[in-house]
């Protein structure tokens, strides 16, 4: 997980910022935050009304579960804020491991184990520059409700995060100019009744940082298809024939991507071959008819895959939204109607 801070700037930099906070309103009275799992894999919650996980039998999180703790990173001027939210109904201790350190402070609680109460989010520590010009660090961490104090390569002391109080000069958990500052909602891709299939976070998968809230959307092949977004035609690609789930459908799926005014982006993928009715640098409205589903590439069957996306540093990230207003989930039928002609 990495950090890094130019001086002057106003954003975080690296090729993935682990633990930067972009709010994202999903309800009027819930603020969504960007966190991280002891695997690096994104996760977005409100720190109020998350999931509670119970902790397996064997006493530790499954090594490739491991999202029972998450931490978030608060950007600000003057450092890096560090919140760590404890899903868990038991208290954990936690270990945070620093490395490529360069012009950086990390104060001493977070070189030492932090010990959570359950089911709370806490502000452990904070990170800045040690003097002027950039700065930047790595870092992952590790928890479990094991004593692992012992095993710590600094100091076998174990602090209580409660006793961490949050510096005075902190106004805000927010940052500004995020994707999320404003709702994500999608008008139907589709005119009549259908089925989301797969949904945010689907097993069978929806499981990288590129699709991890993108959704399956169950229909005939030929089914027309209906931009959500106003936007810019980036990519359009048809000519691939053929799909399955043997390893040479991948990559080779038709698909359509729009960029939109705010820098995300709609991707619509196994689309039917030669079904687009658009081609790159077209401006394209919402409603608009745009291509078919269809069955192309590494598919299980005919069906719509539907994301939205961020740029993030030359990676694509895929972002919760919401469908016709309402939040997406597997197995749900929805109607929709075009906007538009076709």
């Amino acid at each position: 997980m990495r950090g890094l801070w130019k001086e002057g700037a106003g954003i975080g930099l690296g090729m993935v910022l682990f633990g930067s906070l972009w709010p994202w309103s999903w309800h009027a009275q819930a603020d969504i935050h960007r966190y991280h799992d002891a695997n690096g894999v994104v996760h977005y919650t409100d720190n109020q009304k998350y999931v509670v996980k119970s902790l397996p039998a064997s006493g530790q999180e499954h090594a490739f579960n491991r999202d029972g703790v998450l931490v978030r990173v608060v950007e600000k001027p003057d450092g890096h804020y560090f919140f760590v939210l404890n899903r868990l109904t038991v208290a954990v201790d936690l270990r945070f491991r620093f490395s490529r350190q360069h012009n950086v402070t990390i104060p001493k609680p977070m070189r030492q184990v932090l010990t959570l109460p359950p089911t709370e989010e806490l502000f452990v520590g904070k990170l800045s520059a040690q003097a002027g010009g950039d700065w930047r660090y790595d870092y992952d961490f590790d928890y479990s409700n094991d004593d692992i104090a012992q095993a710590h390569s600094e100091t076998s002391t174990k602090r209580d995060a409660r006793s961490i109080s949050l510096p005075p000069g902190f106004v805000s958990n927010k940052t500004t100019g995020s994707y999320f500052s404003a709702h994500h909602d999608l008008a139907s891709p589709v005119a009549g009744r259908y089925r989301i299939a797969q949904g945010f976070n689907g097993d069978f998968s929806h499981n990288k940082l590129s699709n991890r809230y993108a959704l399956d959307i169950a229909l005939p092949v030929g089914t027309p298809l209906f931009a959500t977004r106003d936007g810019v035609v980036i990519a359009a690609v048809d000519t691939h024939t053929g799909g399955g789930l043997a390893p040479q459908y991948r990559g080779k799926s038709n698909h359509l991507r729009l960029r939109h005014a705010d820098g995300t982006m709609t991707l619509y993928a196994h689309l039917q071959a030669g079904s687009l009715r658009v081609r790159r640098g077209d401006r394209v409205k919402v409603g608009q008819r745009v291509a078919a589903s269809g069955d192309t590439g590494y598919s299980s069957g005919p069906h719509l895959h539907l994301a939205l996306q961020i740029d993030k540093a030359g990676r694509r990230e895929s972002i919760p939204f919401t469908l016709q207003g309402s939040q997406p989930v597997a197995g749900l039928w929805m109607l929709g109607s075009a906007l538009g002609d076709e």
